[in-house]
């Protein structure tokens, strides 16, 4: 209005000036509340989008505090609902059977396409223990010494077999308690890694000389399918000539993390673990496996997400795609591994008494220990 007013008391020549400085001043404001409501709009949306994204990060974020904190749930087995479990599992395997014609199922088909053996494993050994910590959120480390610890049990006198042992993680664990509780190794090592994957094995020799327990652990290359006979091998890959393997009744404890479900015959394993048992109350077997969660409860759907989408994606960058199919693999073998009870039962039925499965990770891992029948 004061502007108004200078216009109508200003001679006629100089109401032009005062017009245009008017307006600029009006344009000044306009462009000034203009800018306020933007910056005002541009801090509400900075605002939605950092309570959005902290929204969406406290979510993977409690997933992963809810998996470290978890308390692992330990199931005792006993012979009824072992019977009961091996029946179920005989007659699923049986219809299965009859529906595809075959009797190894989804391990015969892909060993047989070169997944899932030692050729695999050479293929994804540089990535491999990177990519277990990824996978497993760090844990991994955690699930075998509880294998070590809670489930094998050792004792100054034992001689430990450690089947697809890959970079030698539990043979390094197994071989370190036992130095520590004065084992003698005067006869030689007590610990065999035993693992198909050359390119695996080379990086855990070099692992086991690093830790000074050469002398208490020996890798070789086998089958856990036959033991009977083994290759040496050291740190630059290069394998002895084949010689004698594991003697029947020479072992103590024998353990076995995350190798079960790629071999082709479980049962065979499984007998000639039995085999090289010795045949006493404090011998155990304790395996270490995914299975794929049930995914009842959230965290449990989490889990099985992870499995399905998760591992696959990263093996594909940790790889750079070179190993993608095998780390595809890696999932479907998950996918068709046997239900905890199912798995523990086939254990019993080739005289590997499972006594219980202790679970990890909302289900995701399983803990079977069992002692010969």
């Amino acid at each position: 209005s004061r502007a108004r007013d200078l216009r109508t008391a200003a001679p006629p020549f100089c109401r032009a000036p005062l017009i245009a400085w008017s307006g600029r001043k009006r344009a000044e404001g306009e462009a000034r509340r203009l800018q306020t409501r933007v910056r005002t709009s541009a801090m509400g949306v900075l605002g939605g989008c950092c309570t959005f994204s902290v929204a969406i990060g406290i979510v993977p974020l409690s997933v992963i505090v809810a998996v470290f904190l978890e308390t692992p749930t330990v199931l005792e087995l006993d012979a009824a609902s072992l019977e009961a479990s091996s029946s179920s599992s005989t007659e699923a395997a049986a219809d299965g059977e009859q529906s595809s014609g075959s009797t190894s199922g989804e391990f015969g088909k892909a060993d047989a396409e070169g997944f899932g053996g030692g050729g695999m494993f050479d293929r994804i050994a540089f990535v491999y223990d990177s990519t277990n910590k990824w996978m497993s959120l760090g844990l991994d480390q955690f699930w075998r010494k509880t294998l070590v610890q809670e489930c094998l049990k050792l004792e100054k006198g034992d001689r430990v077999l450690d089947l697809a042992t890959g970079t030698a993680d539990v043979s390094l664990l197994v071989g370190g308690r036992l130095r520590d509780l004065g084992a003698d190794t005067s006869a030689g090592p007590v610990v065999m890694g035993l693992d198909p994957s050359g390119e695996m094995l080379r990086r855990g020799v070099a692992k086991v000389e690093g830790q000074g327990l050469d002398g208490m652990v020996r890798l070789v290359k086998g089958d856990a399918q036959d033991l009977t006979s083994v290759r040496g091998i050291d740190a630059a890959g290069v394998l002895t000539e084949p010689m004698d393997g594991v003697a029947a009744g020479s072992i103590d404890k024998i353990s076995m993390s995350f190798g079960i479900r790629n071999v082709p015959d479980r049962a065979k394993a499984f007998r000639e673990m039995k085999r090289v048992l010795r045949k006493q109350d404090t011998s155990r077997v304790c395996i270490l496996e995914f299975s794929l969660p049930d995914g009842e409860k959230f965290l449990s759907k989490v889990a099985k997400t992870f499995i399905t989408k998760v591992v696959p994606f990263i093996g594909k960058i940790a790889t750079m795609n070179s190993g993608s199919k095998e780390y595809e693999y890696l999932e479907r073998s998950i996918l068709k591994f046997p239900k905890p009870r199912d798995f523990a039962a086939q254990m019993t039925h080739e005289g590997l008494r499972a006594t219980s499965i202790t679970s990890f990770a909302f289900g995701a891992v399983h803990l079977y220990a069992a002692s010969p029948v």
